[in-house]
């Protein structure tokens, strides 16, 4: 008589942290009679299934849309499957997803929002020509809240109209957007805020190592 063995997974990855564009090897390992066959499927955040029956399953080039939940699940006809799960973190540069431009009139209260896509999150600053702006100065908050950051102007004067620079970096790189707050009724451009505006090198170079060294 044939002896049979539920399906059991006794190997498998680690949750890990990569770098986007790094190559990744997932291992799920599984014991049973007959010997199980192994699926991988991506429950999160796509819901798809990997056409994949192999222990190792290779991810070349990660993508931030291959981050997510990872599901390997080992199955032979004797009981259910075992399945388990491995979490990949995939790490990138942040890029500009909103920047909002906005007019206001003297003596009223303007917003400039920023919005960015990081991992791990962005950190923010602002900056006025080439000024960099501290949190409660010259009638100004800011207001930094998960990947959004807003610049808040209270009792708005002739000196804070102009061109802002929303700056945001993490350990894998930087990226600005510039915005603008306007009188009511003055020439300004159709549209919400430019991203990815270059500003200056040593403008870059110093936001940089302020934002990696908390200077």
């Amino acid at each position: 008589m044939r002896t049979t063995v539920p399906p059991k997974i006794y190997n498998i990855s680690s949750n890990i942290t990569v770098n986007e564009g790094s190559n990744v090897t997932l291992v799920c390992l599984a014991n049973g009679r007959p010997e199980p066959v192994i699926n991988w499927r991506h429950i999160s955040p796509s819901a798809r299934e990997i056409d994949d029956e192999e222990e190792y399953l290779e991810i070349f080039m990660i993508s931030r849309y291959q981050a997510g939940v990872y599901q390997c699940k080992a199955a032979n006809e004797v009981s259910s499957a075992d399945e388990k799960m491995v979490h990949i973190t995939v790490n990138y540069a942040p890029t500009i997803k909103y920047a909002q431009s906005a007019d206001v009139a003297v003596g009223r209260t303007g917003m400039l929002h920023c919005e960015v896509s990081a991992v791990p999150p962005a950190d923010f600053e602002w900056y006025k020509e080439d000024k960099r702006i501290y949190n409660s100065s010259q009638g100004i908050q800011i207001q930094n809240l998960d990947s959004r950051s807003s610049l808040i102007v209270t009792n708005a004067t002739e000196d804070h109209y102009g061109n802002y620079t929303c700056v945001a970096g993490n350990k894998l790189g930087i990226t600005n957007a510039s915005i603008f707050l306007y009188r009511p009724g003055s020439m300004r451009d159709s549209g919400t805020g430019l991203a990815g505006v270059t500003i200056s090198l040593w403008l870059l170079a110093a936001t940089l190592f302020c934002l990696i060294y908390k200077c």
